[in-house]
């Protein structure tokens, strides 16, 4: 799927392009996991070129902590959602 945003030209002034997108995809990213709606893998997948680690680096950096779990079945939910990612 691909998303297409109008930015007026004022905003590339300091940054390129991609630039923007990759900070753009980032910033989301790091919403969706800080709301608990992606894992730190599928954040990292969303931005497209960082691993988990790098990610979970960028979050540290941005003063959101790592996500836990609130028991085992909460973590085997996201287990059972990864694993059918990957089928």
């Amino acid at each position: 799927m691909q998303l297409t945003l109008d930015i007026p030209e004022k905003f590339f002034l300091h940054q390129s392009p991609s630039e923007l997108k990759r900070l753009l995809k980032l910033n989301t990213a790091i919403d969706l996991y800080q709301r608990g709606k992606f894992s730190a893998l599928a954040a990292a997948e969303f931005v497209g070129d960082l691993d988990r680690y790098e990610f979970l680096y960028e979050c540290r950096q941005r003063g959101v902590e790592p996500q836990t779990y609130d028991g085992i079945e909460e973590l085997q939910a996201e287990i059972d959602m990864l694993s059918k990612d990957l089928k």
